[in-house]
């Protein structure tokens, strides 16, 4: 399984309230407006000691729009409201609303959340949610969908097809490597043999094990076949995969002809070459040959 760690794209969103602002109106009884002078000295200060507690990697250019911008000081926060966006040309993040609490290490986001990360030469990595926060101290974060609603995650290598994962909501952890969406989760890739469907109401992702979990009606199918099972298990360090709960249900089509398999447990290497079955195996094949045999008409 390829690295895609999609979700390291929330950290330019904290970093990108290091590297300047521009706004359209400041307000709030929260703080005293100074002069012009005074103000843009006041904004030139909390960028600096931004940029100092962050400790973020660093974003080239580019400025925060947004139509307010209000200062607590004695909180250590920054809010911007409406058409908050962010574009560096390598960064590309927008909201309705953003928090920077630089007291708790945390960053926050809300209403049409879009972030994108394109560094050139990389692959492009895109996230659309109705909530996002990360904690740049603890390397956790969260993204969450509106009611009725659900987060998009897209990857994309060079000029190979997207892959794009739908859930309710996705929480992960940098530090170790972790991630999690929960949901109705749905990843679809595009082949030139077809489409390729991963399903589950949850997956879990360990990237220095790669260790993927599926749980909870876990499905994964191309043009040919379908595995259905209540726990799919890829193991890449061991090379295999694992299906097992509720009777695994292997089924579609081979050079032998249509099948449909079921057990108690499903057993293969990743690259799909030896799949062993185990435990009240039961199942059929139909082949072509007997169904175009004379023999059938005699039925």
């Amino acid at each position: 399984m390829k690295k895609t760690p999609f979700l390291f794209v929330l950290l330019f969103a904290a970093a990108a309230f290091t590297s300047g602002c521009k706004t359209v109106h400041i307000e709030g009884p929260e703080i005293k407006i100074p002069p012009a002078k005074k103000r843009l000295n006041l904004a030139k200060n909390s960028l600096k000691n931004k940029t100092q507690n962050m400790q973020l990697p660093p974003v080239l250019g580019g400025l925060i729009a947004s139509d307010s911008w209000v200062i607590y000081k004695d909180k250590q926060q920054e809010e911007f409201k409406g058409h908050v966006s962010y574009d560096n040309g390598v960064y590309t993040f927008r909201a309705d609303y953003a928090l920077s609490e630089r007291a708790k290490n945390r960053f926050t986001a809300e209403g049409n959340v879009y972030i994108k990360q394109a560094e050139p030469g990389a692959p492009v990595y895109e996230a659309y949610a109705n909530y996002a926060r990360y904690n740049y101290k603890t390397q956790k974060g969260i993204l969450t969908a509106a009611k009725k609603s659900e987060i998009r995650l897209i990857y994309q290598e060079g000029s190979e097809p997207p892959v794009t994962a739908y859930a309710q909501k996705a929480s992960f952890n940098l530090a170790d490597g972790i991630f999690i969406l929960e949901g109705d989760v749905r990843v679809e890739r595009p082949t030139p043999e077809g489409l390729q469907t991963l399903k589950a109401q949850k997956a879990e992702f360990k990237e220095q094990q790669s260790h993927l979990t599926l749980s909870g009606k876990a499905e994964l199918s191309d043009t040919q076949r379908t595995l259905v099972a209540d726990t799919i298990v890829y193991d890449g360090e061991k090379n295999h995969s694992t299906a097992y709960g509720s009777r695994p249900l292997l089924s579609g089509t081979s050079e032998q002809g249509t099948f449909a398999i079921i057990a108690d447990k499903v057993q293969s290497d990743n690259e799909g070459r030896k799949i062993t079955l185990d435990g009240k195996v039961q199942g059929w094949v139909v082949s072509p040959q007997i169904n175009e045999a004379e023999i059938n008409d005699k039925f």
